[in-house]
């Protein structure tokens, strides 16, 4: 049982025909409180009253310039009611950040979803991503429709508020504070007839609402991410196709986000062996020149405008949509440049791989909330050379399967010591490599390479050297590591973590980013070395995502 509060100019019967008729519910089982009013009252005034006098608990405030587009939604307001009991309040708008009096200030933070039509046009305000049956909890509502339990709220509508503004925000907002739950529905869909404008009226309503809240503002609810609400994340990189490092940590962190309740894409050039592995693992997947929300223009097909039919031009980039990620973790300097300016409202994180590779460059921009490093001297390197805030560098390892990488007690005795170098066989490791080759040689060791050849002075190095085998770079790296007694690899890369995860020490070349050989060490095992286990290292990546989405 409902009752319908609105105030009009002059009420009409067929708008209440309409709005019973959708509401799903018997003639009498619904109560119509239509005050005429050419303004000669204020909403508050009138809300108050209706408060008082409707005879049912539920009620809903409504302007008369919507239609109703939900059958039944009547019946889905009772609903949300009894299967929320602690909340007073439910809109089709508002917003869970809430900086001043204007709640739409924070575009990121606004929720809900409504139809609008105007001027002959007809368009849809999509504030947030559509979570369907279940509420989302909000700051305020906005007064276009919203419904109240009476029975749950602890306060009326506040008078000091004159006219027609401010008295829905002013309503929920100190509703709010005495400790009654708001939320936004999704299920009841609503066309409002006007796009909504502020006036003299409404400033000065709203410095008094800044002034009666002033010790309040800023506020916001924190989001909670879980199985019903699941964290969205895009992360970008310029390759996803192949075993190099950055790939691999793409892939390794895509897959522990999943397996902790979070939803993933990733936008690449991507391509076979990761892409069906991916796949498998439940990864959206779009590729670099057609990125999630966007279509590449090819001369052939095209799309209705207000102008009529129009082809779309060849390399042009098309917006086909809206996106609904929570946040964006990109890598890769060229990828960062392309999808920040695509994702302008979003919160992006900027993932940092090496301090000696022009490509992992930071992007500085205010649009990035954080950077991750991988390692401590790629926080100092950005900090120094990019003058990047340091409270804006999280360092935080690659993170690694320890279900993969662990240790082996089954590893056969070799009469030889076998060093085992994995990694992209480029112009940074080359004097390494060839540093290995000699070192071996000399201290009657055997050499194992693994990894993609991006350059070919490798097969000239290994000309005559019986002691030297190479591999193609495979996922499987941890059969490799079983059968070796040490590692070597650049800087703190996957490879000299995930050989200590299986018990064995690594040589760690330093290098400048020519690949000049500024030192080599053999590091043994760390006590702490299971601080790189993806599971541990994938929570502080989301724990990171959520502080900065709250």
């Amino acid at each position: 049982m409902i009752t319908f509060i609105c105030s009009s100019i002059e009420p009409k019967e067929e708008f209440k025909q309409h709005i019973l008729t959708m509401s799903g519910l018997y003639k009498d089982k619904v109560e119509f409180i239509f005050y005429k009013n050419n303004g000669e009252f204020s909403l508050t005034e009138l809300y108050n009253k209706g408060l008082l006098e409707s005879k049912y608990d539920t009620v809903i405030f409504l302007h008369d310039d919507i239609r109703i587009e939900t059958k039944s939604f009547g019946i889905k307001i009772i609903n949300h009611f009894k299967r929320n009991p602690t909340y007073g309040i439910l809109g089709v708008a508002g917003s869970d950040n809430l900086i001043s009096g204007r709640w739409w200030e924070n575009k990121k933070s606004m929720l809900g979803i409504v139809n609008h039509e105007s001027g002959g046009k007809l368009w849809t305000s999509n504030y947030s991503r559509n979570m369907g049956n279940q509420l989302k909890e909000s700051l305020i509502v906005d007064g276009v429709f919203f419904a109240v339990k009476k029975s749950v709220i602890k306060k009326n509508f506040d008078e000091e508020f004159n006219g027609f503004h401010f008295y829905d925000i002013s309503f929920a907002f100190s509703n709010f504070l005495a400790g009654v739950k708001i939320g936004i529905m999704f299920d009841v869909r609503i066309t409002h007839f006007s796009i909504g404008q502020t006036n003299e009226k409404w400033e000065e309503n709203k410095l008094l609402f800044e002034k009666k809240y002033e010790s309040n503002l800023p506020v916001l609810i924190p989001k909670v991410f879980g199985p019903s609400n699941k964290l969205k994340v895009l992360i970008g990189c310029l390759n996803f196709n192949g075993y190099t490092g950055s790939e691999l940590y793409v892939f390794e962190l895509a897959k522990q986000l999943i397996k902790q309740n979070c939803e993933v894409t990733v936008c690449s050039n991507i391509g076979e062996p990761l892409l069906s592995l991916a796949h498998r693992m439940g990864v959206k997947m779009y590729d670099l020149q057609n990125p999630p929300g966007y279509k590449m223009g090819d001369g052939k097909w095209g799309m209705d405008t207000p102008n009529g039919f129009v082809t779309s031009e060849v390399n042009k980039l098309y917006k086909t949509g809206e996106v609904d990620f929570d946040i964006i973790h990109l890598n890769h300097k060229p990828v960062t440049e392309h999808l920040i300016r695509l994702y302008p409202n979003i919160p992006i994180v900027c993932g940092i791989h090496s301090e000696v590779i022009s490509l992992e460059e930071p992007v500085i921009s205010p649009s990035i909330n954080a950077y991750i490093a991988i390692r401590p001297e790629i926080k100092e390197y950005i900090k120094h050379k990019f003058y990047v805030p340091e409270e804006l560098i999280s360092v935080i390892y690659n993170p690694i399967d320890t279900d993969r990488f662990k240790i082996n007690n089954n590893n056969k005795k070799r009469d030889k010591k076998r060093i085992l170098f994995v990694g992209t066989v480029d112009y940074l490791r080359r004097d390494m490599i060839e540093d290995l080759i000699t070192t071996t040689r000399e201290l009657n060791q055997e050499l194992w390479i693994l990894g993609k050849k991006n350059e070919n002075y490798l097969d000239e190095m290994l000309v005559g050297q019986t002691h030297v085998t190479y591999h193609e770079a495979t996922r499987r790296v941890e059969d490799f590591i079983h059968q070796c007694d040490e590692t070597a690899g650049i800087l703190l890369g996957r490879t000299t973590i995930e050989g200590w995860l299986c018990g064995k020490p690594g040589w760690i070349y330093d290098i400048d980013n020519g690949g000049r050989i500024i030192s080599k060490a053999l590091h043994e095992v760390p006590n702490d070395v299971n601080k790189f286990s993806g599971k541990s290292i994938t929570k502080e990546i989301i724990s990171l995502y959520t502080n900065i989405i709250n």
